[in-house]
C-alpha cells in the first residue's frame, strides 16, 4: 500500500449503502439490480442479518452449469464463510485480509450492521499495487460495488 492509505480508516474509502437482496430473490432479479446500479455484486440478507453476497461471477457460473437463474435464489449461494471488516479498522487491515484470503471486496460493518463495501480498487485508487489473486469463487466473501472491483 502506498503512503496515501497510512492512517486512513475503512470508513474513509469505502462505498456506502450497498445494494441488498433478500435470500429468496432470484438471480435474474439480482442481475437486473447489478445492471441498473452499475455494480458487480449484491449483499444477501435474511431480514436485517447479512448472510452472504452474490457476484456477477456467481451468476455466470450458474448459467454455465445450465441452471435457470430465474429459479435459483440468492440464498442458495451463501454457504461460503462470511468475512467482514469494521468501518473504523485501518485500511491496512482490509488489505491484509484481502491478500491473505484472495478477496477483492469485503462488507463493512458497524454495530453488527452492514454500512458499506470496500474493494481492492477503493484501497488502491491512484496507486498501482497488484490485486489479490481471485476468481471470485475462492472461499470467503468479498464484495464490489463497481463492475471493475
Amino acid at each position: 500500500m502506498g503512503e496515501q492509505m497510512i492512517g486512513r480508516t475503512i470508513r474513509d474509502v469505502m462505498t456506502g449503502r450497498p445494494v441488498r437482496v433478500d435470500a429468496g430473490t432470484t438471480l435474474t432479479e439480482a442481475a437486473r439490480l447489478m445492471r441498473d446500479h452499475g455494480i458487480g455484486d449484491v449483499l444477501v440478507t435474511d431480514g436485517e442479518r447479512l448472510i452472504g453476497i452474490v457476484t456477477s461471477g456467481d451468476i455466470v457460473r450458474v448459467v454455465a452449469a445450465e441452471r435457470d437463474p430465474g429459479t435459483v435464489v440468492a440464498g442458495e449461494l451463501t454457504n461460503r464463510e462470511l468475512v467482514t471488516v469494521h468501518a473504523d479498522d485501518d485500511t491496512g487491515e482490509a488489505a491484509r485480509i484481502m491478500k491473505e484470503r484472495s478477496l477483492r471486496r469485503l462488507p463493512v460493518c458497524e454495530s453488527d450492521r452492514v454500512i458499506g463495501v470496500i474493494t481492492w480498487n477503493d484501497l488502491t485508487r491512484g496507486q498501482r499495487p497488484q490485486p489479490p489473486d481471485s476468481d471470485e469463487g475462492a472461499p470467503g466473501v468479498g464484495w464490489s460495488t463497481r463492475p471493475d472491483g
